[in-house]
């Protein structure tokens, strides 16, 4: 008779990266203060360290986090151009691209914090953040400064 293993839907999977697994506070903190593209990169690695069930769902979340944000941007210029949204209302209309970055960032930490959770009960050691926040912080301005594409330093920034 073979033995069933019972599973917990929420139940983190094993990884070889568990030793590098942080508390999801730290990327959506540094989502927040060094850009998106810091954020999301590693909310991306993160849920893989953590070896997360809603992977898939934490990377289709990142994806329309990236695909959102390029369509917006090319939304609002295409009015911009077409005088459907004078230059005074730009500034506002920009802000929809920063909310959909800030939301689509919670609700990453939202999934990762029950994962997270659960992977720390059973003895995960998580490791402390802050050195890598302060660093991607002080840096990212100083990368931004760089000639990148506009769209894509809109998208990343």
């Amino acid at each position: 008779m073979a033995a069933s293993v019972y599973r917990l839907p929420d139940e983190p999977l094993p990884s070889g990266l568990s030793r590098y697994a942080v508390d999801p506070l730290w990327p959506m903190l540094t989502l927040m203060l060094a850009g998106n593209g810091f954020g999301l990169a590693w909310f991306a690695f993160n849920g893989f360290a953590l070896g997360s069930p809603t992977r898939g769902r934490e990377l289709a979340l990142l994806a329309l986090n990236l695909a959102g944000a390029i369509a917006l941007l090319w939304l609002l210029g295409a009015l911009s151009q077409a005088g459907w949204l004078p230059r005074q209302y730009m500034e506002y209309a920009l802000l929809s691209v920063i909310t959909l970055k800030l939301a689509t960032g919670y609700a990453l930490y939202m999934m990762q914090q029950r994962c997270f959770e659960l992977w720390e009960y059973y003895g995960g050691m998580a490791r402390n953040g802050l050195p890598l926040l302060i660093l991607a912080t002080l840096f990212a301005r100083r990368l931004f400064d760089l000639q990148w594409p506009a769209l894509l330093r809109m998208v990343l920034e």
